[in-house]
């Protein structure tokens, strides 16, 4: 009887995995939408769509800053920022993330020290959910708008062909799930 249980309830497991996986696909496409009058952006590194993403949004608000976290070590604002008209000191280069939760610390201590009370996200669109989980979860009293660079698609039928993306979406969703345990651990340290 007991095989019949641990039977039933792998049954069960697997079913809301796979629950769980098909909802994660289908927001990858969310819109997010955000208010212009925002002067504050953070970049997660990662591909050029999201840095020029941001910069764009930097031009035309003067009064705006920029925290690009995430940044390897001896990169400089000359490596990155290029052809663009923004003082540096409007820009910060995080170097103390190597993951998203270090991108959510490195974040929250910027915010903290700007006393900034709202900002736009800028990562992958595949990446956002889980971005937001855990910067929502250390920042619960600052606006955060995602801004999310599309960079893969939420069509189920390109998962069912088992090829790249697929591997790189059951990844991000398997760290979907980790991240709520790094949750809890942000709320047991802070």
């Amino acid at each position: 009887m007991n095989n019949f249980k641990i039977l039933i309830l792998v049954f069960i497991l697997i079913i809301l995995y796979f629950i769980s996986i098909f909802n994660f696909i289908l927001n990858i496409d969310n819109d997010f939408i955000f208010s212009n009058k925002v002067n504050n952006v953070v970049i997660l590194t990662g591909n050029k769509g999201r840095l020029q993403a941001g910069l764009n949004l930097m031009e035309s608000n003067i009064n705006s800053r920029m925290l690009i976290s995430g940044v390897a070590k001896g990169v400089k604002h000359s490596d990155i920022i290029t052809n663009v008209n923004i003082e540096n000191n409007r820009i910060r280069l995080g170097y103390n993330a190597n993951n998203t939760l270090g991108n959510a610390i490195e974040t929250a201590n910027w915010v903290k020290e700007y006393n900034i009370n709202n900002f736009i996200l800028i990562t992958d669109n595949w990446h956002m959910q889980r971005t937001l989980l855990l910067f929502n979860s250390l920042m619960p009293n600052i606006e955060i708008l995602p801004y999310a660079s599309n960079s893969i698609s939420s069509n189920i039928k390109d998962y069912l062909k088992f090829n790249k993306k697929t591997f790189l979406i059951f990844k991000e969703h398997l760290k979907f799930l980790i991240s709520h345990i790094q949750v809890l651990y942000l709320w047991l340290i802070y």
